[in-house]
């Protein structure tokens, strides 16, 4: 596994931060939670605006239990449909309709005109890096009351490896909320796709979906023959394959 010179999600954003700003413009740190910043996952968002789900964004977080590894990669919210916009006529709840200027229906267009697949496929073989694809989504019960980023809500969560063919190999599901079955019989990117669309048509689903690499946290002496990649590197060979999502 290659090494990143950081030892939290924080750190590898603040580093992140300075070649994503440069190169995709000005870029906002947000936490996940703002009462533990040192230890929680952290979003690099294009913009200051609050709050910022419509955005397509970079997120860091720990990627196993023992907080060995930090997966970090391109991040991306399905919110409410307008049809449901009379129903959470609040100002929490109008926060949650996606509108043109979501990047979601973008990035859905991109997916039927295959140049999603394309740019994911090449980013896997460029970089050199194993990938993976988390499909995460629940329903939305309460608009005064739903957080997006309560970990504690009840989802369904698919990860699947990302080939440079564009197969999905299946790894793991969590099946709280039995709300993504249709994601059983993805199989590749064209069946990610279709899936996705599908999605449009709960309107009452809120779906995440985060493309990740892992890096190991840099420990205090490393292995020989460890190689370690910079926040630079980890910006210019991965994370900027995503900068015209980045809006």
């Amino acid at each position: 596994m290659i090494i990143c010179e950081k030892k939290t999600p924080r750190r590898l954003c603040e580093a992140v931060e300075e070649f994503a700003s440069r190169d995709a413009g000005k870029m906002a740190r947000r936490p996940f939670n703002r009462f533990v910043p040192i230890v929680t996952s952290w979003w690099l968002v294009p913009s200051p605006e609050l709050p910022f789900y419509r955005h397509g964004k970079i997120y860091f977080d720990w990627g196993d239990r023992d907080h060995s590894t930090i997966a970090g990669g391109f991040y991306l919210e399905k919110g409410l449909a307008p049809e449901v916009a009379a129903v959470y006529n609040s100002k929490k709840g109008r926060a949650l309709i996606m509108d043109d200027r979501w990047e979601w229906p973008d990035f859905l267009r991109r997916c039927a005109s295959g140049e999603t697949a394309t740019m994911l496929q090449d980013t896997v073989r460029q970089s050199g890096l194993e990938l993976e694809l988390h499909a995460r989504g629940g329903y939305v019960d309460d608009p005064n009351l739903f957080d997006p980023y309560n970990d504690k809500l009840k989802r369904d969560h698919f990860i699947f490896r990302l080939h440079d063919d564009g197969t999905l190999e299946y790894r793991s599901a969590q099946r709280d909320a039995m709300v993504l079955k249709i994601f059983n019989r993805v199989k590749n990117l064209r069946d990610f796709a279709a899936a996705a669309a599908k999605l449009q048509e709960d309107h009452f689903l809120w779906f995440n979906l985060f493309v990740a690499a892992k890096f190991g946290v840099c420990p205090e002496e490393l292995p020989v023959g460890a190689e370690v990649w910079p926040a630079e590197r980890i910006w210019n060979d991965f994370l900027r394959h995503f900068q015209p999502w980045l809006r």
